[in-house]
């Protein structure tokens, strides 16, 4: 009886300390399995370009396949919603802009997501500097020559015209900003995108437009446009010789859009700090920042997720300035 007992310990004993080193075994690293990264455009735009060209990077970097999914429409929602609604597991990612992320909120009475309660910042990874350009017939050869220009224009009943790649987008709301900052009154002509508004400011049917520095790129240098100012803390590496609007004397308007990863609500915190240590890594390469980054005029910031969050916070103010005074609502 007593060998019963004492067998039958043993075995429990075994059984228990079998079942513990399961329990402690640890879990799989990150990421394991196959990472998918949504982007909210058609495939061949600037956004999936650039995610298309980093998630190759982070693949060969986690010896996973990172695959990217195109959910384009309704200034980025149906891609954000997407995300937010995905398993909190680091699997999904999304790549969005401040379209989705700090203008929406302020267009829309009621979206499907909500930016701080569904979604977790990972990294703030580049930022695209717009130019405010004009057609080559414009007399105005300066920022300055151009606010003087519209004034008077503005006086004579005949207003000068800037085109947007749609109101309450990134195009249209810094020009907001530009008319309220100083003091003129322009028409805006909005567009389905900037493939349809750059042949009217070529033919002078639209008087300007911000846009941005890569999309305009090379009608500035076959003298088809006349750029006047960038908006960034220091001058294009593809059109060096456009003055900033700091340098040319006029407050910077903020014309400026950045690309960001995040992921659901309640991803773990160590894949969120190394997905975030890896895109850094990522762009701070040389080779791929010269092909991916400094060739399209873009700007490197491959944030912290606590930077990436201040960003967002401090913008997001900025577009509900901007989308009050320009009087938009898209529901």
């Amino acid at each position: 009886m007593q060998k019963n007992i004492l067998s039958t310990m043993a075995w429990l004993t075994v059984s228990l300390s079998a079942t513990a080193a399961v329990a402690q075994t640890p879990a799989q690293p990150y990421p394991s399995r196959p990472v998918t990264i949504v982007v909210p455009y058609s495939a061949g735009g600037p956004v999936d370009n650039f995610i298309r060209a980093l998630g190759q990077q982070l693949s060969e970097s986690w010896k996973q396949p990172v695959v990217v999914l195109n959910k384009p429409g309704a200034n980025e929602i149906i891609g954000a919603d997407q995300v937010a609604k995905s398993a909190p597991d680091g699997y999904t990612l999304f790549a969005g802009t401040e379209a989705s992320l700090t203008m929406s909120p302020h267009l829309y009475k009621k979206l499907p997501y909500n930016v701080e309660a569904d979604f977790v910042p990972i990294s703030q990874l580049i930022s695209l500097p717009l130019m405010l350009f004009t057609h080559k017939g414009t007399p105005a050869n300066t920022v300055s020559e151009f606010v003087e220009l519209a004034r008077k224009a503005k006086a004579q009943g005949k207003p000068l015209s800037y085109g947007s790649s749609g109101a309450g987008g990134i195009a249209h709301l810094p020009m907001v900003t530009f008319e309220k900052q100083e003091g003129i009154s322009m028409t805006h002509v909005p567009y389905r995108g900037a493939a349809n508004l750059i042949p009217d400011v070529i033919a002078g049917q639209v008087d300007a437009a911000v846009l941005a520095v890569s999309v305009i790129e090379q009608h500035v240098k076959t003298g088809a446009l006349k750029p006047l100012a960038v908006s960034s803390e220091t001058r294009s590496v593809a059109l060096p010789q456009v003055p900033t609007f700091k340098e040319a004397g006029v407050k910077d308007i903020h014309a400026i859009f950045s690309i960001g990863l995040l992921a659901p609500k309640g991803t773990p915190a160590a894949v969120v700090d190394k997905v975030a240590s890896s895109t850094r890594t990522i762009i701070a390469t040389p080779d791929f920042r010269q092909k991916n980054i400094d060739a399209f005029s873009y700007v490197p910031v491959a944030s912290s997720p606590t930077e990436f969050k201040a960003f967002l916070g401090s913008n997001s103010k900025l577009q509900a300035e901007r989308v009050l005074a320009s009087g938009v609502r898209l529901d």
